[in-house]
């Protein structure tokens, strides 16, 4: 009996032992498809830029903004188009851009070699000087004769529904 015994609960510890390898198998199996899957539903990472791509794409909207100071040195004016302001205002948002990806990745270096916006702004007076004037006076767009034909008149107050007693 007593050998029938220790060959029975030998028997029982090898099934239960089949049957934890089996569940711990099935498990990675499955967690291995959720990962999979949840990969797939997520963005991939955006490669990070090595410092020296993304100087180069400051510098390339550094050197548009010397251009037109030295337009405007060569051809001097009171006021900046509208096209001179919206590149002007996407070479702002490009170099702050750039200056937080330098600064958050540890590559900012810092005066003389890095410069933020107002640094660089302050290094070109005339741009910065109408700049500053488009800011605080946006220019006036005259209303085409199409806008003027779509407004309506105003309408007189017998037309309104009043009448004069």
């Amino acid at each position: 009996m007593n050998d029938m015994s220790s060959t029975f609960v030998l028997i029982v510890l090898f099934f239960v032992l089949a049957c934890v390898v089996l569940f711990y198998i099935f498990t990675q199996q499955s967690l291995t498809d959720i990962s999979n899957r949840l990969n797939k539903l997520q963005p991939p990472n955006p490669a990070a830029r090595s410092p020296d791509v993304i100087r180069h794409e400051r510098a390339y909207c550094h050197d548009q903004l010397v251009l037109l100071e030295v337009d405007i040195s060569n051809n001097p004016r009171d006021v900046l188009t509208i096209e001179e302001l919206q590149d002007l205002d996407k070479a702002r948002k490009k170099i702050k851009t750039c200056t937080d990806e330098l600064k958050k990745t540890g590559d900012w270096i810092g005066l003389p070699f890095d410069l933020e916006w107002m640094e660089m702004l302050d290094r070109m007076p005339k741009v910065n000087a109408l700049y500053r004037k488009s800011i605080e006076q946006p220019p006036s767009v005259e209303p085409t004769a199409n806008e003027l034909s779509s407004q309506a008149p105003p309408s007189a107050p017998a037309e309104r529904g009043f009448r004069r007693g």
